[in-house]
C-alpha cells in the first residue's frame, strides 16, 4: 500500500505536546488516529516502533518548543530515523533523532 504525502504532511500539522511519556505507551486523541492511517493500524511490530520512535523522539524534542514529525524512516534493523520541526517564539528549527529498539535515542540534532 503507497503512503500518500499529503497524509504524511497531516502529521507535520499536529502537535506531539501530550505524547504519553512512555516510549511504548499509546499517544491518545487525533495524532495517533493520523499515525495508526499512515503507518497501518492493525499491523504490529513495525508500527509499534515507528509510534514508539515519534513518542520518545517527540517527548525529547518538546523541552525546546512546540514539536511536529515530518518524516519516519529505517536508518537500519533496529534504528529508526524521525525528522521534524520544533516551533519556538524564534522561528522554527529541524530536528533528526535517531531511536533504537531496545527504547534508546542514540543520536538528537537539531
Amino acid at each position: 500500500m503507497r503512503k500518500s504525502s499529503s497524509s504524511l504532511a497531516i502529521i507535520g500539522a499536529l502537535s506531539l505536546g501530550g505524547c504519553a511519556t512512555s516510549p511504548y505507551g499509546g499517544m491518545g486523541g487525533p495524532l495517533e488516529a493520523v499515525l495508526g492511517s499512515v503507518l497501518g493500524a492493525g499491523q504490529s511490530g513495525g508500527n509499534d516502533f515507528q509510534r514508539a520512535a515519534v513518542n520518545a523522539c517527540g517527548n525529547y524534542a518538546s523541552q525546546y518548543g512546540q514539536v511536529s514529525v515530518r518524516d519516519v524512516r529505517q536508518q537500519s534493523r533496529d534504528t529508526l530515523r524521525v525528522y521534524g520541526l520544533i516551533g519556538t517564539n524564534f522561528g522554527t528549527r529541524d530536528f533528526e533523532c535517531s531511536f533504537r529498539s531496545d527504547g534508546r535515542i542514540t543520536d538528537f540534532d537539531v
